[in-house]
């Protein structure tokens, strides 16, 4: 995104979520390595945690996608984009195998966003409707409805991905967030004029650079517990 078109208020939504990614998967590693007794993808704490972080994060693709989009569609700009995030997808897959070969991450919130956006451009001239079946996806999931498990089972048998992975975000009910984000950027409801102190800049500075932090963070956190683990 060109930095004249950037939404400070948005690039304060991304910059907080980093903030609580690194946070959350700062206690994640804390339980892998021994250091706390907690598991953060069964306790209920943790995973509504992991649920509000990645809301974040999805309703900022939704309102980037809406802003980036809704005047035209750069195919090149967006085909780029895309291969980037897809090279990134692989990265992810590829380094979680040599970590964890029995859970290794097939679908994280990178390869899920490859998906999102383009689905999202169909939405962007019908925010209404986004938003009706935004609030369906999240409301349906909860109650029973449109798992997405069928799916899951093919690929365990067919594909070969693991029944079980340490980070996985399906299209159903997450979806749901993105079509939401492209309603309210379409209503302008994020433009609640933050101050821009120093503080809030250095937010956004994380902001804008959150899918750099997003593949250092862990390993750098996974090198350092290694570390620590080597000098006891």
């Amino acid at each position: 995104m060109n930095e004249k078109n950037r939404v400070f208020e948005l690039d304060v939504l991304r910059g907080v979520a980093v903030i609580l990614m690194v946070v959350f998967h700062f206690g994640f590693d804390l339980a892998e390595f021994g250091y706390a007794s907690y598991r953060t993808t069964v306790d209920l704490e943790w995973k509504v945690f992991r649920s509000v972080i990645l809301s974040m994060f999805l309703l900022a693709v939704g309102m980037s996608s809406y802003l980036a989009y809704v005047k035209g569609i750069n195919k090149k700009k967006l085909f780029k984009n895309l291969v980037k995030l897809s090279l990134v997808s692989v990265a992810i897959s590829m380094g979680s195998y040599l970590v964890f070969p029995h859970a290794w991450i097939y679908f994280d919130v990178i390869h899920f966003i490859v998906i999102a956006i383009p689905l999202s451009l169909v939405f962007l001239h019908i925010p209404r409707l986004s938003l009706v079946l935004g609030l369906i996806l999240l409301m349906g999931y909860p109650l029973g409805y449109l798992h997405m498990d069928s799916f899951h089972n093919l690929g365990v048998e067919y594909l070969h991905i693991p029944r079980f992975t340490v980070d996985i975000v399906s299209l159903s009910p997450w979806f749901g967030m993105v079509l939401i984000g492209i309603f309210v950027m379409h209503k302008k409801m994020f433009n609640i004029k933050l101050k821009q102190t120093i503080m809030m800049k250095k937010i956004t500075f994380l902001g804008k650079h959150s899918l750099l932090i997003y593949l250092l963070h862990q390993p750098i956190l996974f090198a350092i517990f290694n570390l620590i683990r080597i000098l006891r």
